[in-house]
């Protein structure tokens, strides 16, 4: 009775030794993927900010370039008449927008979203908290947004023919320096703002 005292004593131990070695094998392999989760996510989210900061500069000389010819087209606007805007903008001597001082292309924002999808694509933006995926995702499909635009605006100027009027190109720099300028501005700001969102969260974690 003794010996099989012993017996189940030493049973029970050894039970005991491998399950607890069992559960610390699994308990120090889910610190280390959450620590590696963590330096991953980390590193996701540094490639986010480096790409919007990037982001950020590019707007930031979009919007210096269209406030400039903003300022010069709307010293023309005095110059014209009814009569003038109506004319055919080919050999016209009224207005051409090469003239322009400072001149030199509709030039819009060269936005990047590489950092954006790789971390969709990976699924690490799973990981990010929802209130950060919400901001993030929003500056990105605005700079879509942005992008399809300036494209059409772009897409105007390149298909300037025959048949075109002063007023057509006039209106197509307008909407450069109205619309899409305030479109940089806002997206300029949401930038700054999602940059200081991330710097708050990490700060509190």
């Amino acid at each position: 009775m003794k010996k099989n005292t012993k017996n189940a004593l030493k049973y029970l131990l050894e039970f005991v030794i491998v399950t607890f070695g069992v559960f610390l094998g699994i308990y120090v392999s889910e610190q280390e993927n959450k620590k590696k989760i963590k330096q991953e996510r980390e590193k996701s989210v540094n490639y986010i900010l480096e790409e919007l900061n990037d982001n950020k500069h590019s707007l930031e000389k979009a919007i210096s370039y269209h406030q400039l010819i903003k300022t010069q087209i709307d010293s023309i606007v005095p110059t014209l008449n009814k009569k003038d805007v109506y004319e055919v903008y080919w050999g016209n001597e009224k207005f051409k927008h090469s003239q322009i001082k400072g001149w030199s292309g509709v030039r819009l924002a060269n936005l990047e979203n590489t950092a954006f999808e790789g971390a969709k694509i990976s699924g690490m933006i799973q990981e990010y908290k929802i209130e950060l995926v919400h901001d993030i995702s929003k500056i990105y499909n605005q700079q879509k947004k942005y992008t399809e635009f300036g494209t059409s605006i772009l897409n105007r100027m390149v298909n300037i023919n025959s048949s075109t009027k002063i007023i057509d190109v006039f209106g197509s720099i307008k909407l450069m320096t109205g619309d899409l300028l305030f479109n940089e501005k806002q997206l300029l700001d949401r930038i700054k703002k999602v940059e200081t969102n991330i710097k708050t969260l990490r700060n509190n974690n």
